[in-house]
């Protein structure tokens, strides 16, 4: 095991939320987020007077945001989201989903629903995570003249070709957590503040020590992992990063950490790279009898079921998938319409996303319902 580097094997994988899901290492969802906004009011000297007098010029500070509590980041521009979802009756779409799991079905699940409560169908397909299986459904759905093209967590890298088909046809390809390629809308989560975000509770809850982080290889996770490690390095905290390349389930992550804490028995706390992993990292704390704490990021029910016991398992990030899914329906419908789609063309939409404990954490069968909103970063 070696200390801040991962000895995971580099091999190319789907970006999955799943695991948020899903995301990827384009500007879009690392860029610096640190830089502060000029925030230096500049006097108006063309207002004109009313009844004798001036009105003072408001001085009270803005309140700083907190992207923990489901604020855009400091440099952020908020994007509307808009469409009329009438628009898909009679139309047919085809949805990738990455695997059957909570993280990637809290985006094309809500998304299926919208499409088909609005007189749509959709040829849903899973590719079980294997994203070889990406390429035939694309070209499939290139061939039938499907009116759009979904996909949730597959890796778009080396699809350009049939990307660019799309785009010729004016068929709209809207993703999450896939990738940033050219001609496609990419919806995601903004990872690496998501590990920000966990890494600042960590240090406000540990102070010092030593944390383990187990991951997998994707660019989700990756980014996750960057903004940790950026939050734990200032504070002086020793990060140690296990896992197995395609350890995605539970069972790996436990085996993993199992490993990590044998060789580590001081260490404070333990991070899940998304839910199933910190699910089996708190298996393993539990069966290892240590006192350290649990945390991972995603928002998927497994990881609510396990704050609400009151174990280990103390924290996670909840992205807001079902509202990506909800706004991956509205766009795709304005764009079919004529319209163009949100933002600046080329960067990536961003969701905000929720720090949930026991304080917050939703009741049984619920997600997280803090409203989100979408945003681009510089």
């Amino acid at each position: 095991m070696r200390k801040t580097k991962k000895a995971l094997v580099v091999l190319p994988l789907v970006a999955m939320t799943l695991l948020s899901a899903c995301g990827d290492d384009d500007g879009g969802s690392t860029a610096d987020t640190t830089a502060t906004a000029d925030t230096t009011a500049t006097a108006d000297t063309t207002a004109a007077a009313t009844e004798e007098t001036t009105a003072p010029a408001d001085t009270t500070a803005a309140a700083a945001s907190d992207p923990s509590k489901g604020d855009i980041p400091e440099g952020g521009t908020e994007v509307t989201i808009a469409g009329d979802v009438t628009t898909w009756s009679g139309k047919k779409v085809g949805i990738a989903n990455l695997a059957p799991v909570p993280g990637a079905e809290r985006w094309s699940k809500p998304l299926q629903a919208c499409i088909e409560k609005n007189g749509g169908t959709v040829d849903y397909q899973d590719v079980g995570g294997d994203p070889t299986k990406l390429p035939a459904l694309l070209e499939g759905w290139a061939s039938a003249k499907v009116d759009a093209v979904f996909n949730i967590g597959i890796d778009m890298t080396g699809q350009e070709s049939l990307i660019a088909a799309f785009t010729e046809a004016k068929t709209p390809v809207v993703t999450w957590g896939a990738g940033n390629p050219e001609g496609v809308v990419s919806l995601d989560a903004n990872q690496e503040e998501d590990g920000r975000i966990i890494g600042r509770y960590l240090v406000e809850k540990l102070g010092s020590g030593q944390v383990i982080l187990v991951n997998a290889n994707n660019p989700a996770l990756q980014s996750r992992e960057k903004g940790l490690k950026e939050v734990l390095d200032a504070a002086g905290i020793e990060l140690v990063v296990v896992g197995e390349a395609l350890g995605f389930s539970a069972e790996s992550a436990q085996k993993s950490v199992e490993a990590a804490l044998q060789a580590n028995p001081d260490a404070k706390a333990v991070v899940g790279g998304f839910g199933s992993l910190g699910v089996g990292a708190a298996a393993a704390v539990t069966a290892a009898g240590s006192s350290a704490i649990v945390v991972s990021m995603n928002g998927d029910p497994e990881e609510y079921a396990a704050i609400r016991e009151g174990g280990a398992f103390v924290a996670t990030v909840a992205d807001g998938h079902e509202f990506g899914g909800e706004a991956a329906c509205q766009i795709a419908a304005d764009m079919i319409a004529g319209n163009a789609a949100p933002g600046t063309a080329g960067k990536q939409i961003l969701a905000t996303s929720v720090l949930v404990t026991a304080d917050n954490v939703p009741a049984e069968g619920a997600s997280e319902a803090t409203p989100r909103k979408f945003y681009q970063l510089p």
